[in-house]
């Protein structure tokens, strides 16, 4: 997925300038499957589409004042259309909370009350999404298609599961600790020894909680 077919796809909704495209896209929840787009990305990119001939620019009134609204050209719908043709790329499972917390036992193992911290602050983001989501779904006023509302669906499902997990997890962590799941080489144990080695013991092995 490219930064050009998102811009295509949201002019495919209506014509419309670089300011309102960087609000469309920047609808909270728009972001958790598009990523984030800034100002800097959005115009070259529309300069580019421009330059290529698959949108045009007109100068319409908007708010009043006049503004150059892009609008897609021939070329451009059918560019879109052939992207959303080709198979989709595999899902991308990368998630900085989740790689911290595979990172965790060797870097922080003695400070469990942060990593509580950011999954308590990922299940409340999570769970002010999904309320937006709820409203924007039934506001009255926003356009969404019958296959944009199943794709609001999945979002929806996802943000749930996740809201679960993060009980789950902070959960567990309030618990004692345990000992790895496999771990037929001692990797842990070597890394708490070469950890203590490089910090000291008094450095690696005090409890470590920054107050917010």
């Amino acid at each position: 997925m490219s930064v050009e077919h998102i811009l295509l796809g949201v002019l495919s909704w209506m014509p419309n300038s670089g300011y309102g495209i960087k609000k469309e896209v920047e609808i909270s929840g728009r972001e958790l499957g598009w990523g984030r787009l800034s100002y800097g990305s959005i115009y070259p990119k529309l300069k580019k589409l421009e330059e290529e001939g698959f949108i045009r620019a007109v100068t319409a009134e908007r708010e009043g004042r006049m503004t150059k609204i892009y609008e897609l050209t021939a070329k451009g719908w059918r560019e879109l259309a052939d992207w959303l043709r080709r198979p989709p790329a595999p899902p991308e499972i990368r998630d900085e909370l989740v790689m911290k917390i595979s990172f965790w036992e060797t870097g922080l193992p003695e400070d469990r009350e942060t990593l509580i911290e950011h999954l308590e602050l990922r299940r409340r983001e999570a769970e002010e999404m999904m309320r937006h989501l709820e409203k924007w779904s039934r506001n009255g006023y926003s356009a969404i298609g019958e296959l944009g509302g199943l794709a609001m669906d999945y979002w929806l499902d996802h943000l749930r599961l996740s809201i679960e997990w993060y009980g789950r997890v902070i959960r567990y962590l309030e618990g004692p600790p345990a000992p790895p799941r496999q771990d037929p080489h001692g990797l842990y144990e070597k890394a708490r020894r070469r950890r203590q080695d490089a910090l000291g013991p008094e450095e690696s092995d005090l409890p470590k909680h920054p107050r917010r």
